[in-house]
């Protein structure tokens, strides 16, 4: 099997023709978070379909200047490998080329709505579905400065926080969304997840929007908080209702 650098395959064992997902962990793009990696992969693989993880480029200790755009094109490569058809080639998996979504948490899931978005050419193709978890979405007011600072550098001007501020990006392209977070989330408030769903749900795109009452930051698949791992189920389902599991 021969795949990109940064990929982990995490194939469906399910038969037939599988439908797949880059799943983009969180970490402020400086490091990639444990638990919204391995974890949310093999949940999409057990619900059928081929999961990609991706660890994209991250900002070094002592870089200067901004990481952007090298997460956003090294996620495009992955994506047009698994679109183009070269990734079944390279993998031996059958892969659904017309159902290739992406998934992102935190960090990820600010990087996965940047591919949705199309931020690197608005005329380039989209993913056909999205899922985010407890996203960083806004660049111009955010909860806390590390993913700021960790894309943009340590002093990016306002033009650049508001074209990668994801709730200014959204269009009719922007593809159907699932998107979860917890009201008490400190780390990245929910008011990211409501500016977004509002300007998906402005723009007519399809869009499905959770807030739990109760859970940290990073919580992964949320195996310990029993009312909110209800994400995985509701996920599950909305992905059926879009027609990408049809089996």
């Amino acid at each position: 099997m021969h795949t990109p650098d940064g990929i982990t395959v995490r194939p469906s064992s399910r038969g037939g023709s599988r439908p797949a997902v880059i799943v983009l962990p969180g970490g402020g793009y400086e490091e990639h978070g444990r638990a919204s990696s391995e974890p949310v992969a093999d949940w999409f693989a057990a619900v059928g379909l081929h999961a990609f993880l991706f660890r994209y480029p991250l900002r070094s200790q002592g870089t200067v200047g901004p990481l952007h755009p090298e997460p956003i094109d090294a996620t495009r490569r992955v994506f047009s490998w698994l679109r183009s058809g070269r990734a079944a080639a390279d993998t031996g998996l059958a892969i659904d080329t017309e159902r290739i979504g992406v998934a992102g948490s935190s960090a990820g899931g600010h990087l996965a709505a940047s591919l949705a978005n199309g931020i690197d050419d608005p005329a380039l193709e989209r993913p056909a579905f999205c899922v985010l978890s407890y996203p960083v979405v806004t660049m111009e007011h955010p909860t806390r400065p590390r993913p700021v600072v960790g894309l943009l550098g340590d002093a990016p001007t306002w033009r650049q926080r508001r074209e990668l501020s994801m709730e200014t990006r959204v269009d009719a392209r922007t593809p159907p969304t699932f998107v979860w977070t917890t009201a008490d989330d400190r780390i990245v408030r929910a008011s990211n997840t409501l500016s977004y769903a509002d300007a998906l749900v402005r723009n007519e795109v399809d869009v499905e929007v959770h807030v739990f009452p109760h859970g940290r930051h990073g919580l992964g698949t949320a195996v310990r908080e029993p009312h909110t791992s209800q994400w995985t189920r509701l996920c599950e389902n909305w992905l059926r209702y879009q027609r990408v599991l049809t089996d």
